[in-house]
């Protein structure tokens, strides 16, 4: 079996710290005529308010770095009792073939987190094995970490949240059939049904949206329990207002990127408010895709 160059991590968000480990596995494959492999893990091992990343976002995200295979672990009883040790020598070593390993500084695997950088400094000299640590990167001093990419999105702060991740934050759904009541509003919108770990910032967005051509629009994001509507389960509503679009949206498929924050949702006293409201938050999103769009031209 060829040698290879591994990298381990949960990878959630894949973030721009993320994105410089992946970068130096490729280049040290490369370089030494390695195979690069990443493994990582469906879903962190401590308990997160949600994912940044679904399965499929991630594998696609891990894939675009050209490395030659993806290891995608599930977070089970086996995975969470196997010892740092016997994980090093069974997989690591006896089936992976590795030569050099590439982790983040705060790195852990195997039981209790026990496979930490100061547990791999100590064990991979008797095997031979090179260890490159990448340190913590910063934006404005503060480290980015798939913690402070959630921190962000549980605030709705979406652009700081994106710089973390280095590309716009977003997500994949699937288009269902609503209530309806948009459209009774003069503002129709498409429901979408989304991952249920994926964390989602709550408020009213300007977003671009794609079908499944990959054309985009622009539009008006609502993320939440749309109080001021009267309807039977107030449960969490993932819906867009296309904006100067006409016509019936056909794509079962949809992918939604969420551009700037407007509002967080409220409750108004009446439909009439709600209408005036939602007037605004398409003046807002209009005005911010002008700017938007503007400073990256």
């Amino acid at each position: 079996m060829k040698k290879s160059v591994i990298t381990i991590g949960t990878f959630d968000g894949v973030h721009k710290g993320h994105q410089v480990i992946l970068n130096k596995t490729v280049k040290i494959a490369k370089e030494q005529n390695l195979k690069s492999i990443v493994i990582s893990f469906e879903k962190p091992f401590k308990n997160v308010p949600g994912l940044i990343t679904d399965k499929k976002e991630k594998i696609d995200i891990l894939s675009s770095f050209e490395v030659d295979e993806i290891l995608l672990f599930p977070v089970n009883k086996k995975i969470i009792s196997i010892t740092a040790e016997k994980f090093f020598e069974s997989i690591l070593i006896k089936k992976l073939n590795v030569k050099h390993l590439v982790v983040g500084y705060d790195c852990t695997f195997g039981k209790d987190r026990q496979g930490n950088v100061d547990w791999l400094k100590k064990n991979v000299k008797k095997y031979g094995i090179e260890l490159t640590v990448i340190r913590p990167v910063k934006i404005e001093n503060k480290i980015i970490s798939s913690s402070a990419v959630r921190e962000l999105l549980e605030k709705s702060d979406v652009e700081n949240a994106s710089k973390m991740l280095n590309r716009i934050f977003g997500f994949d759904g699937t288009h269902i059939t609503g209530n309806r009541i948009g459209r009774t509003l003069g503002f129709p919108t498409i429901n979408i049904k989304t991952d249920k770990n994926k964390l989602l910032p709550r408020g009213v967005f300007a977003c671009t949206v794609a079908d499944k051509n990959f054309d985009i629009y622009k539009g008006v994001l609502n993320i939440g329990l749309r109080p001021s509507v009267k309807i039977k389960e107030h449960n969490l509503s993932v819906e867009v207002h296309l904006l100067n679009f006409s016509g019936v949206w056909k794509s079962r498929y949809i992918k939604v990127y969420i551009n700037k924050f407007i509002r967080k949702e409220q409750k108004f006293k009446n439909i009439e408010e709600l209408k005036k409201a939602i007037k605004k938050d398409v003046l807002k999103a209009e005005a911010a895709f002008i700017t938007y769009f503007s400073v990256r031209n």
